[in-house]
């Protein structure tokens, strides 16, 4: 189930720091007990409180891009992974949410706007820019069975508007959302843990059917090398 941390502090930390906090205190997802959500869900928190550090970290990232230096910062249309930790893993992103008919393609099926889905992978988000995005949060029961086409046990659980001085934790393949869009420019804050081996799903929010799986980048190169090898 999603939990919901609020913090009313306004002390804040450096990207370096909140890195560092995160290391020392997060050990793997056995590590992963209430106590310690709460503390990187504060440190996440602290993070979010500096309101410099992500223009500095981006002039910095375009400065060193243009003079061709490599900064191991990866990044999308809609997102900003600002570090990768690799042992145990642990990624901290940034995710940028536009008002609908902005930067979205509207009959795209894959758009976060019009797919509601689940995530292999637990992760804590806070707002750090804006009004804030609203998830419809849904949850199911995960079992190996389940593909597409399968009916679920898929239950609305209310809507909740993504605020400042908030952190929530989605659980891995149990919590599901959907994101309305905002109704100014926002972004988000992404504390994210290692993926399980469980599939990812796609909703049908009318239904509770699962309409079609995600498939991780990761995935794709490896089926497409299966593929080849067959072919050959």
């Amino acid at each position: 189930m999603t939990y919901t941390f609020k913090f009313a502090t306004t002390h804040a930390i450096s990207l370096q720091e909140f890195i560092e906090n995160v290391t020392t205190s997060y050990q793997g997802l056995e590590s992963l007990t209430e106590h310690t959500l709460h503390h990187l869900a504060m440190q996440l928190q602290l993070l979010a409180n500096n309101k410099y550090f992500l223009s500095q970290v981006v002039s910095e990232h375009v400065l060193q891009d243009a003079l061709g230096v490599e900064t191991g910062i990866v990044y999308g249309n809609d997102s900003f992974v600002l570090h990768v930790n690799h042992s145990p893993f642990f990624q901290v992103r940034v995710c940028f949410w536009h008002p609908d008919g902005e930067q979205k393609r509207q009959n795209d099926q894959m758009n976060v706007y019009r797919c509601l889905h689940d995530h292999n992978f637990g992760f804590l988000t806070t707002n750090y820019y804006g009004p804030g995005y609203i998830s419809r949060l849904y949850q199911y029961q995960y079992h190996s069975d389940l593909d597409v086409d399968s009916a679920s046990t898929l239950k609305f659980c209310g809507s909740h508007q993504l605020s400042k001085h908030e952190v929530i934790y989605y659980e891995p393949s149990k919590d599901a959302h959907l994101q309305v869009a905002p109704s100014a420019f926002s972004i988000s804050l992404n504390l994210m843990f290692e993926t399980n081996t469980n599939k990812q799903f796609i909703f049908d929010p009318s239904t509770g059917r699962i309409i079609d799986t995600v498939i991780s980048s990761s995935d794709k190169a490896q089926q497409f090398i299966k593929e080849l090898s067959n072919a050959t």
